[in-house]
């Protein structure tokens, strides 16, 4: 019982410095998501939830750390109440990562923002002469109408610059011939990927950490039970 129990604790040691790693690159990808905000800032692009989304990758790796170095001093007290703590914790994290992530996971999907939405009622309206709000979608993500650049031609609409590179739509190769759903979709897709990865990673982690404390708490208590009892 006694080599099971170090065994444990050699695991759950490894576990709590991956989560630990984890928890630092949650935390570096909510700092990246903050500084790619002002490219967005720099087109007038409104904020879609993405500033509290990187605050809570922030908080949320903060607390993995701590909890991280938690279940450290757990080990290093071999305090089976601070243990059963530290699996509760784990938990905890694992319940709220999984919720974070059903959350992105809908949002890339499924989700417009209001403003590109407008933007597209607009595009339709044949008696609204501009459509400033998806010209600036336009523009920062590179695309053009709702479905692509045949929109306006259909309409009957003049294209405006927003939808040629550089605003300068005098050449045929600078317009740009994907529609603005699939582009933010996409968008969306490529900047949430990272995250569902490292949250997948964290939870598996997190779970086996949970199972691996509750194991080493039922072992220690098997080990003063018996040391008890031969005493």
């Amino acid at each position: 019982m006694y080599c099971s129990s170090r065994l444990l604790r050699y695991i759950l040691c490894v576990i709590s410095v991956i989560c630990a790693v984890g928890g630092c690159l949650l935390i570096w990808y909510g700092a990246w998501l903050l500084e790619s905000l002002e490219d967005q800032q720099r087109v007038g692009v409104l904020d879609h939830g993405e500033q509290l989304a990187a605050v809570l990758c922030i908080l949320l790796g903060c607390v993995i750390i701590l909890t991280s170095i938690f279940g450290c001093v757990a080990l290093g007290r071999d305090s089976r109440t601070m243990l059963i703590c530290h699996a509760v914790l784990l938990v905890v994290l694992l319940v709220v990562q999984f919720v974070f992530f059903s959350i992105s996971f809908a949002a890339s999907r499924d989700t417009l923002p209001d403003t590109l939405r407008q933007g597209f009622d607009d595009l339709w309206d044949p008696q609204h002469a501009g459509n400033s709000s998806l010209n600036t979608y336009e523009q920062w993500l590179h695309c053009c109408g709702r479905n692509s650049a045949e929109d306006y031609i259909h309409l009957d609409k003049e294209l405006p610059v927003s939808c040629c590179l550089d605003l300068d739509c005098t050449k045929p190769l600078n317009l740009f011939m994907t529609g603005c759903e699939l582009q933010f979709k996409d968008y969306l897709s490529a900047k949430t990927a990272n995250f569902h990865s490292l949250s997948w990673f964290l939870m598996l982690t997190e779970f086996a950490g949970s199972v691996t404390t509750c194991y080493l708490v039922d072992s220690i208590r098997n080990h003063r039970d018996r040391v008890r009892f031969y005493n």
